[in-house]
């Protein structure tokens, strides 16, 4: 059973190209996925309150009749459509959680603004924290023939979690990298265990016998990581960097031409969250191809639907 079956992708209606929406209907026709464009209309807090509710509705019914031509142009596919109502994120999560969508798709596009393009911003970060589903960022530019797909994964057979995370990424990032015939990599940001501290306590000698120590380590446990899902990643490209991933990922990238980066996140909260933050969401802000973050399965939005209306 394919891991995508239903794709809600956000939209700008108005705007004249549609990168997440291109990229959406490509997986849609490989996997049989149903697709649903929306377009998010929200008033600004500040102009809350001064627009008519007559306006509004004009502009909703506008977008409207946008989103029906740009669904009617896609023929072979079933396509659904609507406009969603509030604060984006909300909007959207309140959207995957009521008609269980399995993957949100929304483009760089959206964060457009007068003075041109930013980074992925606050909604991109919402997404990536509370929503249930996987959550592709997609990048700007244009779509490639042949895509290339880096997996990111840290293995740790301690640690559940993080076991269950880099299954999911696995599985998405090579789903993806198969539907659109691209390459897939499967990376590993790696770093010794206190390597300030041993670097100033040891000989020269000592600390490069405990860093090549720890990088074979670091390779064997890539290598079985790889291994344990036995022939379906014989042929995976497999690349061990010494690192950080905020460091490694944006530099790996650049030099590979990377189309789509596939990482877990924690989708931490709260104080916790804000000050510690995830590698998926520092990664917006450092490399300029698409992000598609990955939860734990069963993972349990802060957002509930009956809290919404």
């Amino acid at each position: 059973m394919p891991p995508v079956k239903s794709i809600l992708v956000d939209i700008d209606a108005t705007a004249k190209v549609h990168p997440a929406l291109e990229r959406a209907v490509r997986i849609a026709r490989g996997c049989g996925a149903r697709l649903k464009i929306v377009d998010v209309a929200s008033v600004p807090a500040e102009a809350s309150g001064y627009i008519r509710a007559d306006l509004e509705q004009d502009v909703a019914n506008r977008r409207r009749e946008q989103l029906s031509a740009i669904a009617n142009r896609i023929g072979d596919l079933s396509v659904g459509h609507d406009v969603l109502f509030g604060p984006p994120a909300l909007a959207l999560i309140k959207e995957v959680l009521r008609s269980d969508h399995d993957l949100l798709m929304r483009s760089h596009a959206r964060d457009l603004v007068a003075r041109g393009p930013k980074p992925f911003g606050d909604v991109a970060r919402q997404l990536f924290r509370q929503c249930p589903c996987p959550v592709w960022a997609v990048g700007p530019g244009v779509l490639p023939q042949y895509p290339s797909v880096v997996g990111a994964v840290q293995p740790n057979e301690e640690d559940p979690t993080e076991r269950e995370l880099n299954t999911r990424v696995i599985e998405l990032a090579s789903f993806i990298a198969d539907l659109e015939r691209g390459t897939f990599t499967l990376l590993h940001a790696w770093r010794p265990l206190a390597e300030s501290g041993l670097l100033n306590q040891h000989s020269s000698e000592d600390f490069s016998a405990y860093l090549s120590a720890a990088e074979r380590r670091a390779a064997e446990s890539l290598r079985a990581l790889r291994d344990s899902f036995g022939r379906s990643l014989a042929d995976v490209h497999i690349d061990l960097q010494r690192g950080s991933p905020e460091q490694v990922i944006p530099e790996f990238v650049v030099a590979q031409g990377i189309d789509l980066v596939v990482v877990g996140t924690l989708a931490r909260t709260g104080v916790a969250g804000l000050v510690i933050g995830n590698t998926a969401e520092r990664l917006l802000h450092k490399i300029p191809c698409s992000v598609l973050a990955v939860k734990p399965r069963g993972f349990r939005s802060p957002v509930r639907l009956e809290e919404l209306g």
